[in-house]
């Protein structure tokens, strides 16, 4: 894996975007990079939310994504990663059952 700060040769592809966009170009949006990590596209903040941010360096950025995008994020990434579909994971439970039928 590269150094941070060296993404010249990255490559990015789509993952999912807010399910609350208005267009299909409209961010925030995430983005599976080449190197096996993330990059989030967001709205930028202004400087009374960085200097909250702990150890910020000038050659950092942070973005705000909303919560729907997050768990829509963890949700894709779960059933890709792991096959778990955490929605039908989530009714499943309610009502006491897996997915395995011998179970």
């Amino acid at each position: 894996m590269q150094s941070p700060g060296t993404g010249d040769d990255m490559r990015l592809t789509f993952y999912c975007k807010d399910p609350d966009s208005k267009t299909k170009d409209d961010c925030p949006s995430f983005y599976r990079t080449s190197r096996g990590s993330w990059v989030v596209q967001g709205n930028r903040q202004g400087e009374s939310v960085a200097v909250q941010l702990h150890a910020l360096r000038d050659d950092e950025t942070f973005v705000e994504i909303p919560e729907a995008l997050a768990e829509r994020f963890v949700h894709m990434y779960v059933e890709e990663r792991y096959g778990v579909d955490l929605g039908q994971a989530a009714i499943q439970a309610a009502h006491g059952r897996t997915r395995d039928p011998q179970a």
